[in-house]
């Protein structure tokens, strides 16, 4: 006569599937982080204000791998909440704005490589 190895797993399993399911779903614009990094659709704390990033409107940084006569820049449009108000506005790398800056993204651009917008992160600070 066989044994389960684990006589309650498919009662536990048949439990736990919905939660699981529900897990599988999450997606980026639901979680909150407080450390200054957001990708796109997330939302992260930075001082007293929340930081959404709505979406990449321009990456033209040099790519690593390249050589080129200008820098580049790259701009998001941002939702940020100060004091429950909501404002949309634009920040430039490496730019204060009202505030606050866009000081890193990563990853860095390379010659040869379509990067997706999901591929970005972004780090905001208190500018100084």
């Amino acid at each position: 006569m066989k044994r389960a190895l684990f006589p309650a797993a498919p009662g536990i399993l048949l439990a736990l599937a919905p939660a699981l399911a529900l897990a599988a779903c999450a997606t980026p614009s639901k979680v909150e982080r407080s450390d200054g990094f957001a990708m796109i659709g997330q939302t992260t704390r930075v001082g007293a204000d929340k930081v959404r990033v709505d979406s990449l409107i321009e990456d033209s940084r040099c790519p690593m791998n390249a050589r080129c006569v200008w820098a580049g820049r790259v701009i998001v449009e941002a939702t940020v909440e100060r004091g429950g108000a909501f404002d949309t506005k634009r920040f430039t790398l490496g730019e204060p704005s009202d505030g606050l800056v866009l000081d890193t993204v990563e990853p860095g651009r390379m010659a040869g490589k379509k990067m997706k917008p999901a591929d970005y992160q972004f780090h905001f600070s208190i500018a100084q």
